[in-house]
């Protein structure tokens, strides 16, 4: 189960006793002594660059709202000025911003924009502008009924990276694009749309889970890895705090463990205390034989928001001793990810769904959501994620090639030039090499046999990445051949994964793409020259059973593949 602790003693040291509530905020609150810093117009407290900020026991609003209500007023003319007061706080200015010593006062740090040096940028610190936007996406958010997280693009990519789609770091590719991928990743990792047909879904529906112990999803390659682990003398293959994906997934089988013990509350917060998820599982429903669904309730408290919500959450569920509750440590970032999956889970419960809340109120304003089992993503979902048609770098229309490999396409010099650093291993590694012309078949040699002696042969295939029941196994017959694949590549260099069997002598060498395009055998029965010379290179890749290289389609059963010349790095297959 994953890592537990007691939660901050700042925030419930006194939690228990009510009447010294007042006691636990000023503990929490604990002013700093430092005086504020300017960017801008705007104010913001010195330790962290926030207009309100629970651990600087600070609130700006009211003083920077002086300095944008006219605009404020002409953006929302219903509204008012409390509402005002309690808009959507402007946080994190450091990220922007670079201090300097003010020429006014000693003790005031006037910050200059660190991407024009500007004391006053009027395009960096256009706090009305940011003030006004903030505003904007709260009210959108409160009509979606989900948790606001704002994920930037790098933490996205990291984010995919740990499920195992492992984008260019330099890609360009549109926002929305970007956002498409992730949110089809988080909806492969819990295999959505195999185990939920469509949306809108109510788990009303369903029957009752019982305490039967649920599948413990992973695939063959993880099972591995634990096992190694276990031999070393460790836990587990992934160290915490590492893969927010792995902590995630964790974290889910804790909330599990727990509900197999009573408790169904949670707080699940940083060691620095700064942002935590509250959480209660309503229910438990049973998708199928082995798949629970928790319905669950959560709300999100951080240290640059009002939070009021979540403090009388968590003073009556501490203060309520007839109702544990399971504290976990989890990084921010691994807080965003479970954001995440409870979001895109939020929008596709149906808008008749409901639950009982508390009757207190403290749950009014926390959203409902669905958890399922977690797992990783199989390789066919990867190979699509990962692949994009058009530019390489921001999928825009192609206009050119690199014309030393003619592997890469690009929408113009900029993005060809952007991509080079990462292009150049790569196209080097084609360079000056041997290409060899082989000719494949659609089924290895036993199969083909077997049907020229008019018996019936069947055959599946299972690779690493595969699961025992959420991965649809094809089994295939000998009897009807498959035709050959399209060429989805055209006269593009792709790269190929060649695998040999097990089998003494001379084993068939079976060959597929990333996207799995194009599955088939390369057997010395129909090329015992092409065989030859790949068995040839065998021994340069993973324990001398699988080489990466570069080919191209030359015709409708025949590649042509630069054998002797590896790619800088394996790919994530």
């Amino acid at each position: 189960m994953k890592r537990l602790r007691i939660l901050g003693s700042r925030l419930v040291s006194h939690l228990s006793s009510p009447s010294k509530l007042f006691q636990t905020f000023i503990m929490f609150y604990e002013p700093v002594a430092d005086e504020p810093v300017l960017a801008g117009s705007f104010i913001f407290c010195r330790a962290h660059g926030c207009e309100f900020c629970h651990e600087c026991f600070s609130d700006h609003r009211f003083t920077n709202n002086s300095q944008i209500m006219d605009k404020l007023y002409a953006a929302f003319p219903a509204l008012t000025e409390a509402y005002f007061m309690d808009r959507p706080p402007i946080s994190y200015v450091f990220d922007k911003a670079v201090a300097r010593t003010s020429q006014h006062s000693r003790k005031l740090l006037e910050y200059e924009c660190k991407e024009h040096h500007t004391l006053n940028c009027p395009t960096c610190f256009n706090w009305a502008a940011i003030a006004i936007e903030n505003i904007k996406r709260q009210a959108k958010v409160k009509n979606s009924k989900v948790i606001p997280v704002d994920i930037p693009k790098e933490e996205k990519l990291k984010f995919l990276k740990s499920m195992g789609v492992d984008l260019s770091p330099a890609t360009r590719l549109p926002n929305d694009t970007m956002e498409r991928k992730f949110r089809c990743a988080i909806d492969a990792s819990q295999s959505l749309t195999t185990l939920i047909a469509k949306a809108p879904f109510d788990p009303s529906n369903l029957p009752l889970w019982s305490k039967r112990l649920a599948r413990n999803l992973c695939n063959v390659k993880e099972g591995f890895a634990n096992f190694q682990a276990r031999l070393e003398g460790r836990s587990n293959a992934w160290d915490l705090y590492e893969n927010p994906f792995m902590d995630v997934r964790q974290t889910i089988m804790g909330l599990a463990n727990g509900l197999d013990n009573g408790v169904k509350t949670a707080i699940i917060q940083d060691k620095e205390t700064a942002y935590a998820i509250c959480i209660r599982v309503v229910e438990i429903y049973m998708l199928n034989d082995e798949t629970p669904v928790m319905v669950i309730l959560y709300c999100r408290g951080t240290r640059d928001s009002p939070a009021y919500e979540t403090f009388d959450w968590v003073q009556q569920v501490i203060t309520d001793r007839k109702s544990p509750v399971l504290k976990v440590t989890a990084t921010p970032e691994e807080q965003k990810l479970l954001l995440a999956v409870l979001n895109a889970n939020a929008r596709r419960l149906s808008s008749t769904y409901s639950v009982k809340r508390n009757p207190t109120g403290t749950e009014a304003t926390f959203a409902l959501s669905f958890l399922l089992p977690l797992g990783p993503i199989n390789q066919r979902d990867i190979a699509r994620l990962t692949h994009h048609t058009g530019c390489v770098v921001c999928g825009g229309k192609t206009v050119s090639k690199c014309s030393r490999c003619l592997a890469m396409e690009y929408c113009g010099a900029e993005c060809q030039r952007v991509h080079w650093k990462e292009h150049k291993p790569t196209c080097n590694s084609v360079q000056g090499g041997e290409w060899v012309e082989i000719t494949f078949s659609m089924y290895p040699t036993e199969m083909r046999l077997a049907a020229a002696k008019g018996d019936k042969l069947c055959m599946a295939t299972l690779n690493n990445m595969s699961q025992p029941t959420m991965d649809n196994t094809k089994i295939h017959s000998n009897e009807d051949e498959p035709p050959l694949p399209p060429n989805i590549h055209s006269q593009n260099l792709f790269l190929i994964k060649m695998q040999r069997g097990l089998a003494p002598g001379t084993p068939q060498i079976m060959i597929y793409d990333r996207t799995r395009s194009i599955e088939a055998y390369l057997c010395h029965d129909l090329d015992s020259k092409g065989h030859e010379k790949t068995m040839a290179q065998m021994h340069t890749g993973q324990m001398g059973l699988k080489i990466y290289r570069w080919a191209k389609r030359t015709s409708g059963d025949k590649l042509s593949v630069c054998l002797n010349k590896a790619p800088p790095k394996d790919p994530q297959w």
